[in-house]
């Protein structure tokens, strides 16, 4: 999550410079162990820009191996939209074991160090001005922290851009229909159905197993925006017992989001939102 320092530069970023993209037409994305794996940095950076894709780190930091509060490359992404993404001719699924090619590698640690390098700059800022509270006549800031955040470069740094925006709206708006080269399961058919839909409505969509549903729902990108909805699939006809119901909604007021039932029915999709209020 940004701290509110950086949001002010965030505002200041001039943006309107095309994204880099890959060097290739298509990105590739990692099949192992069942597992959709992106491990080259500038797709990731890619697919979250131009799709929205947001994912989740699983891999550990070279610098602090013993936590787990901070992730990194590989990015997990969903399989559903690794679906759609293969349809619609983003990427190329390459079935793999273990780590990519050398290449990769050696451009995944110059982005390692690239980025710890712009973490670092920026935490020294941050403790630069904090400490500025507390004198009475603060002094100049040092020119090699560049804390004017007026960026002005061709590609600025990707954790300092306003990123949040209607990624391709052409691409989620289209049919989906040649899903038969993937095996897919009725339940994940219908959680394609539904994610398709919430992207269409310009929602930012992540994995909900961790809240109990299927998706967790964005209003924005979730470096700025905490996720408003935790959405179950279900086939229209699906009877949930009343104390699943209870519990998938509690568990969701717990973390305070609203628990909404999606029930598909082909290509139609309905909406239902819990909400526990308790007794009075």
């Amino acid at each position: 999550m940004i701290g509110g320092g950086i949001l002010s530069d965030i505002q200041k970023v001039k943006t309107n410079s095309a994204p880099a993209k890959p060097e290739h037409s298509k990105v590739t994305v990692y099949l192992v162990n069942n597992s959709y794996l992106v491990w080259e940095p500038e797709t990731a950076v890619f697919l979250r820009k131009e799709y929205g894709i947001i994912g989740v780190c699983i891999g550990t930091l070279p610098r602090k191996p013993r936590q787990n509060k901070t992730l990194s490359l590989p990015l997990q992404i969903m399989k559903e939209e690794a679906v759609m993404l293969h349809i619609g001719g983003v990427i190329d699924i390459v079935e793999k074991q273990g780590m990519p090619s050398v290449r990769s590698e050696e451009k995944y640690v110059s982005y390692l160090t690239s980025s710890y390098k712009d973490q670092n700059e920026y935490l020294q800022g941050s403790i630069f001005r904090k400490s500025q509270r507390f004198v009475d006549k603060p002094v100049e800031e040092p020119a090699h922290l560049n804390l004017s955040g007026d960026i002005d470069i061709a590609n600025p740094p990707y954790h300092l851009q306003r990123i949040f925006h209607r990624q391709s709206p052409e691409f989620w708006s289209q049919t989906f229909i040649n899903v038969s080269e993937f095996d897919l399961s009725d339940s994940e058919k219908m959680r394609l159905v539904a994610l398709q839909d919430l992207r269409r409505r310009n929602y930012l969509v992540t994995s909900g197993t961790k809240f109990g549903g299927d998706f967790l729902v964005y209003p924005g990108d979730p470096l700025m925006y905490h996720a408003y909805f935790v959405v179950k699939v279900v086939a229209k006809t699906f009877k949930m017992k009343a104390n699943e119901l209870l519990a998938f909604s509690r568990l969701a007021s717990s973390v305070k989001k609203v628990a909404v039932i999606c029930s598909v029915d082909g290509a139609d999709v309905s909406y239902l939102s819990l909400q526990w209020s308790g007794l009075k």
